[in-house]
């Protein structure tokens, strides 16, 4: 049986999501893989990582929050906005205080605007905007809107700050450096990250890389049934044939006190199944969005 679920790993220094991401899928021997937000080379931390069948999952979790503690250092601006980059601007830190800043920093939480950096993996008419970056080019980058949860000042002395950053999808916490200095007119680059949380994962529940082994991996596995938090329903076998052929079934034939709403997840002898509850010509049906066969799963059969 394929590896079929989500590994959470504590991303090295110095590797690319990508492949620490590749590295995960050789030990479960698992073709499929793809990991949920990438972190910079420069970051680490949680890097949560889709196996098998799992893969077909990544749509619901990919727009969820992220939480991330940030140094930012202040007087340099770099090219790359964190330590990677040559200095383009130096300037004096103006003389702060600790709840001066924590004002300061009030104004990027909510929803602000964001230019993505030339050294990022967004795509320009094809090509990531880093190689273009590399060959010396820089192209226009149209602002996105992203949102910053909540923003929380942990240390400061002097040049450095250390920040607790809660956002949505998208954010560069480089971005948000960068920003810092230009509004202190003393510049500011990026000089750690690492990701704490992801969605309702957090970095306590991650193994290191280094000590993921073929031996110990599936240890370390969530099963694909177990990632989503979704109500759970168990199906009549006949029930879950109809599911499994991706024909919605009527929500009445659950005797449930509350019926759920929005995403469930479904369970049956044959299949596991996501499935939206929708309401067609008055009445409340089971509508399947993401369907698995048994052979793609791991709970075992009902006695």
């Amino acid at each position: 049986m394929s590896a079929s679920g989500l590994a959470l790993i504590d991303k090295p220094l110095g590797s690319t999501s990508r492949k620490a991401t590749s590295q995960v899928a050789r030990i479960f021997s698992e073709k499929k893989a793809g990991h949920l937000g990438t972190l910079d080379p420069l970051a680490t931390g949680l890097l949560p990582i889709l196996l098998g069948p799992a893969t077909r999952l990544a749509w619901f979790l990919e727009n969820a929050e992220k939480q991330y503690l940030a140094k930012i250092k202040l007087g340099q601006a770099t090219s790359t906005m964190d330590l990677e980059g040559e200095v383009t601007f130096s300037g004096p830190i103006p003389e702060i205080n600790q709840d001066q800043l924590i004002e300061l920093l009030k104004k990027f939480v909510g929803e602000i605007e964001q230019k993505p950096p030339m050294y990022s993996a967004v795509k320009h008419q094809g090509k990531r905007l880093y190689d273009l970056a590399r060959k010396g080019e820089e192209v226009e980058r149209k602002s996105r809107v992203v949102k910053i949860f909540a923003l929380e000042l942990k240390k400061f002395s002097g040049d450095e700050l250390e920040i607790l950053v809660t956002c949505g999808p998208g954010t560069y916490i480089r971005v948000l450096a960068d920003d810092l200095g230009k509004i202190l007119k003393c510049g500011g680059h990026l000089a750690s990250l690492r990701r704490l949380k992801s969605g309702g994962f957090s970095l306590e529940q991650a193994i290191s890389l280094s000590d993921l082994t073929p031996e110990n991996c599936q240890s370390h596995l969530i099963r694909l049934e177990e990632i989503l938090d979704f109500e759970k329903l168990e199906l009549s076998d006949e029930d879950g044939y109809k599911i499994k052929d991706g024909r919605s079934i009527p929500l009445k034939n659950f005797e449930l006190p509350n019926p759920p709403s929005g995403l469930v997840r479904i369970f049956s002898s044959t299949c596991f199944a996501i499935a939206e509850v929708t309401e067609i010509q008055g009445e409340l049906l089971l509508k399947p969005i993401k369907v698995f066969g048994r052979e793609e799963i791991n709970f075992p059969a009902r006695s």
